[in-house]
């Protein structure tokens, strides 16, 4: 038996995630309906993000297929909200309660401070706690975005790699004579070069001898093993060039390498780097996925193929790890 008739929630629920799923079966838990203020699309308009969130119609598709699958859509009824009250300061609904989040708690004073205001009842605040991800971290949108973990909280870097390398497999190395995205003529016009990374040395060249100005590139001078450059002005950079310098045997991920990654994401895509690696780079491409935020572009060369464009998905990401 639940403790409410109705209950009422809000937020973005933008890539639908475990933690939205968790809240969700737990208010579903404590009342027999519930009003579920989705933000709408002009709402969030009011705020600047570094990113886009998924339309109002995907967001609300998300959560109907989410509440079929618990035989619950007949239970909940989605409204979409231009402000924090959203329906809440007027007599359309009488919920009981409003269930929010540690972070949005104080929506929900405020909301009841207004609601007194105009004569309605007080709500009861029910707070819900955030769901963690594996290393114990709220699991959230932007941290989906920005490639850390996955929607069940898994981190796309494991815990168990920081200081280890990852070694190829014998049994594996013919799933990498096949290119991982797809395979293109030439250089793509209009490419943002801030959301660029190049690996491989003729690649990188190329890139460079069209001015596109890739945030990262991946080098080792060599061209199917053979030493064929020996300076970066030889592959297209300007002196003064951020260098970063790691070790990294053929068929391998060293720590050192997966490092280097991570931090020229962690500075940011204000300024171009470049990671110079003294043994193999041939095995960057997965290092790259695992730590690129999503909507980052991957290109590199296959041998007798041509141009690989790799585009930065939840589902590439998967792949790699």
């Amino acid at each position: 038996m639940t403790q409410y008739k109705l209950l009422v929630c809000g937020g973005t629920f933008d890539l639908l995630h475990k933690g939205h799923k968790t809240f969700i079966k737990q208010i579903l838990d404590k009342s027999d309906k519930v009003i579920l203020g989705l933000t709408s699309d002009s709402y969030l308009g009011l705020f600047k993000k570094k990113y886009e969130i998924e339309s109002y119609s995907d967001r609300k598709k998300s959560l109907e297929n989410f509440l079929a699958s618990l035989d619950a859509k007949e239970r909940v009824i989605i409204v979409s909200i231009d402000d924090v009250y959203g329906p809440l300061l007027t007599d359309s609904f009488n919920p009981e309660a409003i269930a929010v989040t540690p972070e949005t708690q104080g929506s929900a004073k405020e909301i009841n401070i207004k609601r007194k205001e105009k004569s309605l009842k007080e709500l009861e605040v029910i707070v819900i706690p955030m769901t963690l991800s594996y290393d114990e971290k709220v699991i959230s949108s932007s941290r989906i975005r920005n490639g850390e973990i996955n929607r069940d909280g898994r981190l796309y870097i494991s815990q168990k790699w920081h200081d280890k390398s990852l070694i190829l497999p014998q049994s594996m190395r013919s799933v990498f004579q096949e290119p991982i995205g797809e395979i293109i003529n030439k250089i793509p016009a209009g490419i943002d070069g801030t959301k660029t990374i190049t690996i491989g040395d003729v690649t990188t060249r190329e890139f460079n001898l069209n001015s596109v100005s890739q945030f990262l590139s991946i080098v080792d001078f060599l061209v199917q093993r053979e030493k064929v450059f020996n300076t970066l002005s030889d592959l297209g950079f300007e002196d003064g060039q951020n260098v970063v310098k790691v070790k990294n045997p053929p068929g391998s991920i060293t720590a050192d390498l997966l490092g280097a990654v991570r931090e020229a994401f962690r500075e940011g895509n204000k300024s171009r780097k470049v990671i110079l690696v003294e043994g193999e780079e041939d095995l960057a491409v997965l290092a790259v996925l695992l730590v690129s935020p999503l909507g980052y572009v991957i290109f590199y060369g296959q041998p007798n193929a041509g141009l690989v464009k790799v585009s930065i998905t939840e589902d590439i990401k998967e792949k790699a790890y």
